[in-house]
């Protein structure tokens, strides 16, 4: 605790003799405190969570309406665009957003046989993607020895424009050479538009 100091002041006035005391006072203990810091202007509320761009849409299997009008049309392009093959395991069938994928089936390649590929959308599909690539994911059906090459490209790429898509055309085939099954699967795309894709995966012996 700080002392209080006290100064007293005496003036001897020489020619009475008298000592008369003409000021006495103290100094406080402490100055006096400033009052309370300015708060200043309220802050602002904190921003609102931005929720982002909704999540898009689960892909949906074809009903068995839109599965019979996509084989049905797929079934009359394979005449001209995969002449002499037969449809190689079931066809997939998905209503998809744009952008979204559906996938086949595991289908197994076999040595010595041509493979081909359509794809087909519907409205309001305008443009459709398929290929065929390595099932990796198929469990004792890809040799070892070729995983890391089947991490590449896709065996098998449309090049068709619009709402139909193949891979080949006519003789112009996949041939798998290699003497052991190679697991696979279709994927078939939207690209632009919403709503049903299907492909189907055609064969025959070289």
């Amino acid at each position: 605790m700080k002392t209080v100091h006290r100064m007293c002041f005496a003036l001897l006035v020489a020619t009475t003799g008298a000592l008369a005391v003409v000021g006495c006072g103290s100094e406080p203990e402490t100055p006096p405190q400033p009052g309370p810091p300015d708060a200043g202007a309220p802050l602002p509320p904190p921003p609102t969570p931005d929720a982002g761009a909704p999540a898009p849409a689960a892909v949906t299997p074809c009903d068995a309406v839109m599965s019979l009008a996509m084989t049905t049309a797929l079934q009359g392009r394979a005449a001209g665009e995969a002449p002499g093959m037969q449809p190689d395991g079931a066809a997939v069938c998905g209503v998809v957003g744009e952008g979204q994928t559906v996938l086949s089936e595991t289908v197994l390649l076999q040595q010595g046989r041509c493979y081909n590929v359509l794809a087909q959308g519907m409205p309001n599909v305008t443009e459709v993607d398929v290929q065929v690539e390595a099932d990796l994911t198929a469990g004792g059906m890809v040799n070892p020895a070729l995983s890391g090459f089947l991490k590449g490209p896709p065996l098998m790429i449309g090049t068709g424009t619009g709402v139909m898509d193949a891979s080949g055309s006519k003789t112009n085939c996949f041939t798998w050479s290699m003497p052991f099954p190679l697991a696979v699967k279709v994927s078939v795309k939207s690209r632009t538009g919403a709503g049903p894709v299907a492909a189907q995966l055609y064969s025959k012996k070289k």
